[in-house]
C-alpha cells in the first residue's frame, strides 16, 4: 500500500471533522473543545479497528475527567469576564454530565458503541456550537 494510500484510509477513521467554524475565539476554550473532540476520533478509531471493548471504558474516563477539567476553565473564564447567566450555565453543565453519566448507565453502549459514538458527537456539537456560541459570542460583541 502506497504511502497516499495509508494516508487516505485514516482519513475515513475520523469521525468528527474540526471545522472552523467550531472555533468562538477563545483560544484555551477552543483547544478544550479540539481536545475532547480528538478523543472522541481516537475512541472511533479504536471501534473501527476492532479496539473498542478494551478502550471504551478508558476513554470514556478520559472524556469524563477531561470534561470537568474544561467546565471549569470555561466556569472560571465566564466569572471572570462577570457573565450574568453565569449559574444557568454552569447548571447546564451539570446537566451534560448527568446526562452522559445517565445514558452511559442506560444504554447499551459496550454491546453497540455506535450509540455511544452518536450520543458524544450531537452532544459535544450542540454544547460547541449553540450552547458556547451563545454565550461566548455575547461576550466578545460586549467588549468590542
Amino acid at each position: 500500500m502506497s504511502v497516499e494510500a495509508k494516508h487516505i484510509s485514516f482519513n475515513h477513521n475520523v469521525f468528527i471533522i474540526w471545522k472552523p467554524e467550531y472555533n468562538l475565539g477563545i483560544h484555551i476554550v477552543d483547544e478544550q473543545h479540539r481536545g475532547i473532540v480528538s478523543i472522541i476520533n481516537s475512541l472511533y478509531y479504536a471501534i473501527q479497528n476492532k479496539g473498542g471493548g478494551s478502550a471504551l471504558k478508558p476513554v470514556m474516563n478520559m472524556i469524563h475527567e477531561y470534561t470537568r477539567i474544561h467546565f471549569k476553565v470555561e466556569e472560571e473564564f465566564l466569572e471572570k469576564c462577570d457573565f450574568p447567566n453565569l449559574r444557568q450555565h454552569i447548571e447546564l453543565h451539570k446537566e451534560l454530565i448527568e446526562k452522559m453519566s445517565k445514558s452511559e448507565k442506560d444504554s447499551g453502549w459496550a454491546s453497540d458503541p455506535r450509540q455511544l459514538m452518536d450520543f458524544l458527537k450531537t452532544w459535544w456539537i450542540d454544547h460547541i456550537c449553540d450552547k458556547d456560541r451563545r454565550v461566548f459570542a455575547s461576550l466578545i460583541s460586549e467588549n468590542k
